[in-house]
């Protein structure tokens, strides 16, 4: 999973040169990210930190624990900060759209990693994984450790992130090849890991 994080953020921040005009020579980068308490989150800020820097930009990291009104703060923070670029793990698929539109009209380019938003030709880019397959081999996974009988509990992350429901149908046509397996709940864990 970190591998993963890493080549998204390689790959957002590979692009800021190539965006590059001669009032970029340097500068600072915003890197938003859900919440640095899950690993992931963690990693991917810190990936993207070091890759601007080791780019030539100055970075900071913040994070907006799924709440749209502080990821728009941030936004405004960015723009205050005169940022050449923000890096963003939105908030929304639909709320962020407005942050995202913020940062445009402010002539700020804005980079999205791992989830999307429900608007095609804001960001410069929208750099996700193959959710649906990724999910797919994990379900796959998960039944060849647990068997291909039992009842087992859904935990469903954010509602409003598309990349759950996306994960969540990638596992249950897997699962629901298997007839000795019963899914008897389905519980909305925010991608909470605790």
């Amino acid at each position: 999973m970190i591998d993963k994080a890493r080549r998204i953020l390689l790959v957002a921040a590979a692009t800021l040169p190539l965006m590059a005009s001669h009032a970029w020579a340097a500068g600072l980068i915003s890197i938003i990210v859900t919440d640095p308490a899950n690993p992931y989150w963690l990693t991917e800020g810190q990936v993207a930190k070091a890759t601007a820097e080791s780019l030539g930009y100055t970075a900071n990291v913040s994070a907006h624990k799924g709440d749209t009104n502080t990821e728009s703060t941030m936004i405004d923070t960015a723009i205050t900060n005169k940022s050449v670029a923000i890096i963003l793990d939105p908030a929304n698929a639909d709320g962020s759209i407005g942050a995202v539109k913020k940062a445009i009209a402010a002539n700020i380019p804005v980079f999205l990693v791992n989830a999307e938003i429900n608007q095609d030709g804001l960001a410069k880019a929208q750099l996700v994984s193959n959710n649906a397959q990724g999910a797919a081999i994990g379900a796959q996974q998960w039944v060849e450790a647990i068997g291909d009988k039992g009842n087992y509990v859904e935990l469903f992350g954010n509602p409003a992130d598309n990349n759950a429901a996306t994960r969540s149908n990638g596992y249950e046509t897997v699962l629901t090849q298997y007839s000795d397996l019963k899914k008897v709940g389905k519980e909305v864990a925010n991608w909470d890991r605790t």
